[in-house]
């Protein structure tokens, strides 16, 4: 399970150039070197979803906003929607947006899956795999949980376990605007993983 906290990057934000993760994540309260932070920006994220609407996740600006990268294809991303669907419902009210990005599938399979398993949040398609490579994705399930201003505070390369309160805590830091304490999330610390399931790789077209 990857875990990246960044907590007080005020450089990190929406534009259009592709982050440029660490090869292995940084442990919580610690700053890249200051070459790598001039790159380390999101890239922009405009996709056709499967329903609601075209979403740019540039109008959810001045709203937290998780974007998910999934496939309908990998289990512990399966294992772990389930788990999203209840953090929309939980944190709605709070002003969490979320975005989930399928990779690589036609829509026709994207739609079945979520037929069966419907989900209060929209699905984007990323048929061509294009947002993927942009936001250096290397597995999957992967999560990006940025603040209001769009800034990355949290990222998960891995299932996530959304029910634990451990991931409340932290996801509460966000939204209620706190500055990450590295003392009081000591390093190691970090979104709880599903089952200590690893990310898996997404294959090649």
């Amino acid at each position: 399970m990857l875990l990246v906290i960044v907590a007080s990057l005020a450089s990190l934000t929406l534009a259009g150039a592709a982050p440029a993760f660490a090869a292995s994540p940084l442990p919580i309260g610690e700053k890249p070197p200051a070459p790598a932070l001039a790159s380390l920006t999101l890239a922009s994220l405009a996709l056709a979803p499967l329903d609601h609407g075209r979403q740019d996740l540039a109008a959810l600006h001045g709203r937290p906003v998780l974007v998910h990268f999934f496939a309908t294809w990998c289990a512990p991303c399966r294992d772990e929607m389930a788990g999203l669907a209840r953090l929309a419902g939980r944190r709605g009210e709070d002003g969490l947006a979320l975005l989930a990005v399928d990779v690589g599938e036609v829509p026709v399979r994207v739609r079945r899956f979520f037929d069966a398993h419907p989900v209060p949040f929209p699905v984007l398609l990323d048929e061509d795999r294009a947002a993927l490579k942009a936001w250096k994705v290397t597995g999957l399930p992967s999560s990006f949980v940025l603040d209001a201003s769009h800034t990355l505070r949290l990222y998960a390369g891995g299932p996530v376990d959304w029910d634990d309160p451990a991931a409340d805590r932290l996801l509460d830091a966000v939204l209620h605007e706190v500055p990450a304490d590295p003392a009081a999330a000591p390093e190691g610390a970090g979104l709880p993983p599903l089952d200590q399931q690893e990310p898996l790789r997404e294959p090649s077209p």
